[in-house]
């Protein structure tokens, strides 16, 4: 079956539908939100450094080895300045071979720069107390630096929402709906969430070239005071939205994109958060419902349990 594309004739989409990314990104699969929120974009050309955001932002894995890197790295370039000056102008070193002097040097860095002192070798020489004094100049600002960036990267608000995997097209009251459902990882509370849909795909415009549309979804509920349990996400597919009528054939060959964009106010941090995903075309599963993530304590406790581990499970329509 030919793919119609009606939704001009029936809905004017604003242009305020877009979300920056504009009408030219018509790839076959060419995704715009990766699932864990980020830009789908990689800039090539002109580069800026910013080693603070860098470290900020990048992961706790890397963030340590960084922090390790340096660490070594800039010891190994003291204590081959002190090898170079001489083993002379260090007192307690046991001369040996240029691998072992090089070894004492580094400790004598290390004990330095992080300023544990322990005694048993130091300079005798004016260039090596000027090494040293430079050491510990070094060692204090680079403890200041780590420890602001470590304040940073703690206090940093995250949301921790947990999307599910799939979206569906499921029946819902008298006609179908697109849904998917989030949850929050952790025992904090979230408040006043919002959420906001925007679909994307491609159709031609007047001229017959392809473009990119942007179309706001309306919700059943666009806001909750408060997320205790699960919120199953739902737009109802009616005559104004660009789902109708669609089937997947149709979906997969307009290289459909849903973008969530969701902000809640989190009370541990004092701060709004912000929490980005995407479904796009192949992850819409069709005439199944979503399996119920909580129920009661068996215990009697009175407490309702949610487990987490169900966000993603859903079971065949019968």
């Amino acid at each position: 079956m030919a793919i119609q594309y009606p939704f001009r004739r029936k809905r004017n989409f604003k242009e305020t539908d877009d979300l920056g990314f504009g009408t030219r990104i018509i790839g076959e699969k060419d995704r715009l939100i990766a699932k864990d929120g980020k830009f789908n974009v990689v800039r090539v050309g002109l580069k800026t450094w910013s080693p603070y955001q860098d470290l900020v932002e990048m992961t706790w894995v890397r963030f340590f080895g960084v922090v390790i890197a340096f660490f070594v790295v800039v010891n190994v370039v003291f204590a081959l300045l002190l090898n170079w000056i001489g083993m002379d102008c260090l007192n307690g070193v046991q001369k040996g071979s240029w691998l072992e002097n090089f070894e004492q040097a580094w400790f004598f860095s290390v004990q330095t720069f992080t300023t544990v002192g322990y005694g048993s070798i130091n300079p005798s020489c004016i260039s090596t107390n000027f090494v040293a004094a430079t050491i510990a100049l070094v060692g204090l600002m680079s403890a200041a630096l780590a420890t602001g960036l470590l304040f940073v990267r703690f206090s940093k608000p995250t949301s921790q929402l947990v999307f599910s995997k799939n979206a569906i097209i499921t029946p819902y009251r008298d006609g179908t709906s697109f849904q998917f459902r989030i949850a929050n990882m952790r025992n904090s509370r979230l408040i006043n969430l919002d959420v906001k849909l925007t679909m994307s795909w491609v159709e031609p415009n007047e001229s017959g070239t392809m473009s990119r549309k942007f179309a706001r979804l309306k919700l059943e509920r666009e806001k909750v005071v408060m997320l205790p349990l699960n919120w199953n996400i739902v737009h109802p597919i009616d005559e104004e939205s660009p789902f109708w009528e669609r089937s997947p054939e149709d979906l997969a060959a307009m290289n459909v994109e849903v973008i969530v964009l969701i902000e809640a106010f989190d009370e541990v941090f004092s701060q709004t958060i912000f929490a980005n995903s995407s479904y796009c075309d192949e992850e819409f599963l069709h005439n199944v419902k979503w399996k119920q993530m909580y129920y009661p304590d068996p215990s009697g406790s009175g407490k309702t349990i949610l487990d987490l581990a169900r966000i993603d499970e859903t079971m065949p329509i019968v």
